[in-house]
């Protein structure tokens, strides 16, 4: 459990007016050695919002040796969550949403520490989930433009990954992989991240199979102030990892589909070669159906394997949505004990 350190006074206990509840925005800030840049992003953070009652900055420093700590809350962080050691980006967005959620946010935006992310599109990130048009709001890069901080090979790269995400998942989406984004409390209560590498793609396809919407909103490319981008350094490696993970992700969300397919394809083959048998089989000759019928014997043997994995897929799905369902549950009750 990550270390959290206040640093903002409490409200008065009784008000003499009590104000319209208004939704509390918290805006969370993963963030690995960033001392020269984290200061001026914090700083940058609006925080008077139309249609927001508070705006409240988390930092989630994952296991810095520098003086980030201190550079976020000389600007007004909030509060500060502590990795002892470096864990990962993944921990670093699980630890904000948990504390976001925690202090009663009830929009949370995500936001890089490296200044590439311009937190005065907030409002316009957040206003779809005012508005009660969208459940994640995606802050999308004009990537078919040329220019910027992106080089060709990873605009075109992050446009064709993003378009072939889109249609295994059913969304419209131009910048899958974009780490600017905003979540509703309920939609972040029902996802669950299980990948270990990146939550962009991790989420985005939870959201899918949920029947979350997601909606986006164009930002401009920036440039990064300082040094270069710890996942992309590497634009092959980082493709293969979010790639192999997202088609890990989408069978695994997806197996009793998976396998019904494999089923029924299978089972074609196997009526196919059956019937090729019987065919050869009536014709006559020495021995001419002998190969057909060991091929239609290990179809069908095939087909019964796939169809009872199937089966076995299918109550690992129940059985997960049920696990799901009782985490929401649990997630629900703990922020309500806690609001109370």
């Amino acid at each position: 459990m990550a270390a959290v350190e206040l640093l903002q006074g409490a409200a008065p206990a009784y008000p003499s007016v009590a104000p319209l509840r208004l939704p509390k925005l918290a805006v969370i800030i993963p963030a690995l050695d960033e001392e020269e840049t984290v200061g001026q992003v914090i700083a940058s953070i609006p925080r008077f919002i139309p249609g927001v009652g508070a705006v409240e900055v988390i930092l989630v420093d994952d296991g810095s040796r520098d003086r980030t700590q201190k550079r976020a809350i000389a600007a007004g962080a909030d509060a500060v969550c502590a990795h002892i050691q470096p864990r990962g980006l993944v921990e670093a967005f699980k630890a904000g949403v948990h504390e976001a959620l925690r202090r009663g946010a009830s929009i949370v935006v995500n936001l890089d520490a490296d200044g590439q992310h311009d937190p005065q599109f907030i409002p316009q990130l957040v206003a779809p989930i005012l508005a009660g048009e969208a459940d994640i709001v995606l802050g999308v890069r004009p990537l078919a433009e040329a220019g910027g901080e992106m080089s060709a090979m990873r605009r075109h790269g992050n446009r064709v990954g993003s378009w072939v995400a889109g249609r295994a998942l059913g969304l419209s989406l131009s910048d899958a992989t974009s780490g600017y984004r905003a979540f509703s409390r309920e939609a972040l209560l029902r996802l669950n991240v299980l990948s270990d590498f990146t939550y962009t793609l991790d989420t985005i396809i939870d959201a899918s199979r949920k029947r979350l919407s997601v909606a986006e909103v164009h930002v401009p490319v920036r440039r990064r102030m300082v040094g270069e981008s710890r996942m992309t350094h590497s634009i092959l490696g980082y493709i293969r990892r979010t790639g192999g993970q997202a088609a890990v992700s989408m069978i695994r969300r997806r197996l009793p589909a998976v396998f019904g397919r494999l089923t029924a394809g299978s089972a074609v083959i196997a009526l196919f070669l059956t019937g090729l048998f019987l065919w050869r089989y009536q014709g006559g000759g020495a021995g001419r159906h002998l190969p057909a019928l060991l091929a239609s014997t290990v179809s069908w043997m095939i087909t019964v394997g796939f169809f009872v994995c199937t089966m076995l897929a299918a109550g690992i799905d129940t059985s997960r949505r049920l696990l799901e369902d009782a985490l929401y549950a649990i997630r629900r009750l703990e922020l309500d004990n806690a609001d109370g």
